[in-house]
């Protein structure tokens, strides 16, 4: 299954607006604040879940099952989210 988090939809949606209108500037001013939010939970979306799957490497490279286990389990949750 391919995980799409509702903030990587709703971006999705205001840049096909924005290509109907003819670019993002077109967009209302409340739409541009959105992309710029949506943009923001991204890249924290993003490096939270890169820096938990690094630590869970990590942890499988220094044989701590316990320590990956625990990781992995907060990898799962933030991906159930992404749905």
């Amino acid at each position: 299954m391919i995980a799409i988090h509702p903030i990587h939809r709703r971006l999705a949606e205001l840049q096909m607006k924005a290509e109907r209108l003819g670019g993002w500037g077109k967009l209302p001013k409340s739409e541009q604040q959105e992309i710029s939010y949506c943009l923001t939970v991204n890249a924290k979306l993003v490096y939270e879940l890169d820096a938990l799957k690094s630590l869970a490497f990590h942890a499988h490279e220094m044989g701590d099952l316990e320590w990956e286990q625990d990781l992995c389990r907060k990898i799962d949750e933030l991906e159930v989210k992404m749905i």
